[in-house]
């Protein structure tokens, strides 16, 4: 695909695709990592052309139908402080000005999620130049992440996703030497991403209900624990690769809300208790010596203090090792602040859907539509 430094964008109208979906709550937002995202793609097109339209969307309107609450308007007003510019917020496609706008949520137009024609059409031909730099929408097939670009005259990827791509391809053409750490609640949910790491990793460490679903697979007992019993055939058969990290402890208790911690190992596990929380096994991860590991979700229920201590161990681990470690999700961020920090990770992508669906192997539309262009 083209990057930002492949074209010429001296004085053309560029159109930029972005993921500035934050939390908003009364005008206030909540959350400023997205924003802070996507300032380094506009203040590289600012040196080179004032006329540059930002595009986002903005949480789940009905299309067609304009939402104060969901207006795009707060997000203006911070890039206009860190711009120091007064910015126009535009609410018609033919209204586009020669210099550096905002366009209105692009899901309150009618046509945006079903990738319209007419409408990709209309977006495409504002600009000579579309940039996609919104990573964590490149799993959706709409008008502003696939069809506007299979349209534009010329398009390319922006900094932000050209770093996504970049690091994600370095660590999946490692030729099985990646370490991979996935978390989180079900297998269902994760199924093709554990399937296709199986195959890129030397191995796969899992945490959370998903190590729970295995740890039964594996004939252990697992008391009242979140478990997928319908996932247990292909559990077990995942564990005929040799290639699922188990965890050699766990911490359990007899509910969530229960102080009464017990850290046992995992053929130890009683009837009346659950899994709630397991102890990183450091030392399967840290023989490896891989070059890279690729991290999602946490390893328990880290929110409450008492079943935080494998994810902890995890993140401080991971920010100490001499691995290139990349991480993504929601939850996974959210963990890293709460414990540590970002810069202390080579790379922490800001995407959670297209993250994983990166990870499980499968084509993103906003990379397909980049590639023919």
């Amino acid at each position: 695909m083209k990057y930002l430094s492949d074209l010429d964008l001296k004085n053309k109208k560029i159109g930029l695709r972005v993921d500035l979906n934050v939390p908003i709550d009364n005008g206030e937002i909540l959350s400023h990592e997205r924003l802070s995202a996507a300032l380094p793609t506009i203040l590289e097109i600012l040196k080179h052309t004032r006329r540059l339209c930002i595009i986002s969307h903005l949480g789940r309107p009905v299309e067609g139908n304009f939402s104060e609450s969901l207006s795009l308007e707060p997000i203006k007003k911070w890039f206009e402080k860190r711009l120091n510019k007064s910015i126009p917020l535009i609410k018609n496609l033919e209204e586009i000005p020669d210099d550096l706008c905002f366009l209105e949520n692009i899901r309150f137009f009618d046509g945006e999620s079903s990738n319209d024609k007419k409408f990709a059409r209309m977006l495409a031909n504002q600009f000579d130049i579309y940039v996609m730099d919104a990573f964590a929408t490149a799993h959706r097939s709409s008008v502003s992440t696939y069809g506007a670009i299979s349209l534009a005259k010329e398009a390319c990827a922006g900094l932000l996703f050209s770093k996504e791509v970049k690091n994600l391809r370095a660590a999946l053409n490692e030729d099985n030497q990646i370490i991979s750490i996935i978390g989180g609640s079900k297998i269902s949910t994760k199924l093709s991403v554990i399937e296709n790491l199986i195959e890129k990793s030397q191995s796969v460490l899992v945490g959370g209900g998903i190590a729970n679903t295995f740890i039964k697979a594996s004939g252990f007992e697992v008391g009242a624990s979140l478990v997928e019993d319908e996932m247990l055939d292909i559990s077990k058969r995942l564990l005929q690769t040799n290639k699922i990290i188990l965890p050699k402890k766990v911490y359990t208790a007899e509910s969530p809300q229960s102080t009464i911690v017990s850290s046992v190992n995992i053929d130890q596990v009683k009837k009346n208790e659950m899994i709630l929380d397991i102890e990183f096994n450091e030392s399967e991860v840290s023989k490896k010596n891989s070059p890279f590991i690729l991290w999602n979700g946490p390893l328990g229920i880290f929110e409450i203090e008492q079943f935080s201590t494998g994810t902890r161990q995890l993140i401080n681990f991971l920010g100490e090792t001499d691995s290139k470690v990349i991480a993504g999700g929601g939850e996974t961020i959210y963990a890293i602040n709460k414990f540590s920090e970002l810069s202390k990770f080579h790379y922490v992508s800001t995407a959670g859907g297209a993250f994983l669906k990166y990870l499980s192997g499968a084509q993103l539309p906003s990379i397909e539509a980049l590639e023919l262009k």
